[in-house]
């Protein structure tokens, strides 16, 4: 029945929510539902009943004039249609990108451990070397690392751009294109849900070394040092969610859930705040980092903007 009511709201996009289109819609959907459970009744599978039923009702300008909205249909506004072909394609495309995308990500995160590491060392007195070299060494690399990720950046999100429209505007799918996206979400769901249980733990887990450098030992440099585990269990379990998660976002882009999702999609206030937002915090994040030198609480930035976040995009569709 999930399957009908998708359909059914894709039939209704590009229409105006007026008492008139929600009265329509709740008849064929009543209609649709009728015929469902008469076919399922007669010996059908739950397969053949939602394409009899799609066949039977699926066309909207057939039913208009039965519906009482003939005006409003002629006068909809075009709803792009999203192919096979295309849907395929994107699905292919964004599980060769995924990995290559997490690499990039990955080198991002890690660049400003050599730096702390340097630190850290040269705190503890185990390399006689002044500051300022370590600093200009520290920063080369972080710099290069930075450098190396974006160009993984640059390089495959391009082969992604022609899909761009999809996560932006409003389209519609085919009931075969919809089922192919749908069989592709479910067997990719255990691997999926696998690396994000397993990227969650490791989240909770990354700063157990800062804790447990601050409780058993009072060293300045331990504690510099300390940082750098945390980043990099925080840089592996990104690319462990972002490497496995490439088919389960595209499927979401397709299906229009989440947060591409058509009422997301139609509220441009959140779409321009979120954009402004996260380069604000990393902005905030590097700032406060490297200039109080305190890496071993900076990373609190992260929990407390992702809760901000979560709460303006409420606000904005509450809006």
């Amino acid at each position: 029945m999930n399957t009908i009511k998708n359909y059914l709201d894709n039939m209704f996009l590009g229409l105006p929510e007026t008492e008139d289109v929600k009265r329509a819609k709740k008849e064929l959907l009543a209609m649709m539902e009728d015929k469902y459970n008469e076919l399922k009744n007669s010996g059908k599978t739950e397969n053949e009943a939602i394409g009899i039923v799609i066949s039977e009702f699926g066309n909207l300008d057939e039913l208009a004039d039965a519906l009482g909205i003939r005006q409003v249909v002629d006068n909809k506004s075009d709803i792009n249609c999203v192919t096979y072909e295309e849907a395929e394609g994107y699905l292919e495309d964004s599980r060769n990108i995924a990995p290559k995308t997490a690499i990039g990500v990955f080198l991002c995160i890690m660049s400003p451990t050599f730096l702390l590491l340097l630190l850290g060392l040269n705190e503890l007195g185990f390399l006689q070397v002044k500051e300022e070299r370590l600093v200009a060494a520290g920063l080369a690399v972080l710099i290069g690392l930075v450098a190396a990720g974006v160009s993984f950046f640059i390089r495959y999100s391009s082969k992604l751009e022609k899909y761009e429209y999809m996560q932006k505007s409003v389209f519609q799918l085919d009931y075969n294109t919809e089922q192919m996206v749908r069989r592709v979400m479910a067997q990719d769901e255990p691997a999926y849900t696998s690396a994000v249980t397993t990227s969650v733990i490791m989240y909770i887990l990354s700063p157990l070394s800062i804790i447990l450098t601050a409780l058993l030992l009072n060293s300045g440099g331990a504690s510099i040092i300390s940082v750098v585990g945390t980043l990099t269990i925080v840089a592996c379990a990104t690319y462990n969610l972002i490497s496995k998660g490439g088919i389960n976002n595209a499927c979401q882009v397709l299906l229009q859930q989440g947060d591409y999702s058509v009422k997301t999609k139609s509220n441009k206030t959140f779409q321009i705040i979120s954009k402004i937002y996260w380069l604000a915090v990393v902005a905030v994040y590097l700032l406060y980092s490297f200039t109080t030198n305190r890496w071993a609480i900076s990373w609190i930035v992260w929990p407390i903007a992702g809760i901000v976040f979560a709460i303006l995009k409420i606000v904005t569709e509450e809006k």
